[in-house]
């Protein structure tokens, strides 16, 4: 299911198969000192993973590219801030090279929530599915397809933790964080629901199975949808 490691035969197979592309979106960016600073992308290619095995395709590698981060929203360092200008121009480039290889649906999961980040994405891939019919497009963050179920949208606090510790478990040492006070945003850069007794796989587990449960109905639809009219 991974474009990078698969061979070319295989990929042109799965394609014509299943011409549903996921690419998984996120930033390189501080969450708190008992996680990686690639959770967002990482979080994003996991959901992506189990979302390809539920309806077929192809994952393409997470896209490390974000704005509004940690570094001008909350001054912490460990943390990569790139121009609005430049994820608008990769969204674009992406949504139209991939439907140039063929793919009918292109699926983009958004790990890192800022706002402005977001909206350009979604901009461009209403532009994106207004300008053209060979392919449709949906963008849209992690937590949208979840958060009626308990798996709510947040910073390095529980739920993105539990993802961390389902899908990267030697990535996260709970130990690093303090026991003597209360997190503290502004110190531990961690918003939300506090991981501490809180945070597990069984979460991140759960909080996948639903955004697979909840989310590939659509996907389905939408390649079913597409193959009709093109």
């Amino acid at each position: 299911m991974r474009f990078e490691l698969v061979r070319p035969e295989d990929y042109r197979r799965i394609r014509e198969t299943a011409p549903i592309a996921y690419l998984p979106w996120g930033a390189h960016e501080w969450h708190g000192v008992h996680n990686p600073l690639g959770l967002d992308a990482l979080k994003a290619h996991g959901q992506c993973m189990a979302l390809c095995a539920e309806t077929g395709g192809i994952v393409f590698p997470a896209v490390y590219c974000g704005t509004a981060t940690m570094k001008p929203y909350a001054g912490f360092d460990c943390t990569l801030e790139f121009s609005q200008d430049v994820v608008r121009m990769l969204a674009r480039e992406y949504l139209h090279q991939l439907a140039d290889e063929g793919f009918k649906v292109i699926v983009i999961v958004m790990g890192h929530y800022s706002q402005e980040q977001m909206d350009i994405i979604r901009e461009e891939v209403a532009i994106f599915n207004r300008e053209q019919e060979k392919a449709i497009a949906w963008a849209f963050p992690d937590f949208e397809p979840t958060a009626a179920d308990g798996f709510p949208g947040e910073h390095g606090a529980c739920f993105e933790t539990s993802y961390m510790m389902w899908f990267y478990p030697e990535s996260v040492d709970m130990s690093r964080l303090p026991q003597d006070r209360e997190i503290d945003f502004a110190v531990d850069g961690i918003g939300g629901q506090d991981p501490r007794g809180c945070a597990s796989a069984k979460k991140g587990r759960d909080g996948t199975d639903s955004l697979v449960r909840n989310a590939s109905p659509k996907i389905l639809q939408l390649l079913k949808e597409k193959s009709r009219c093109v």
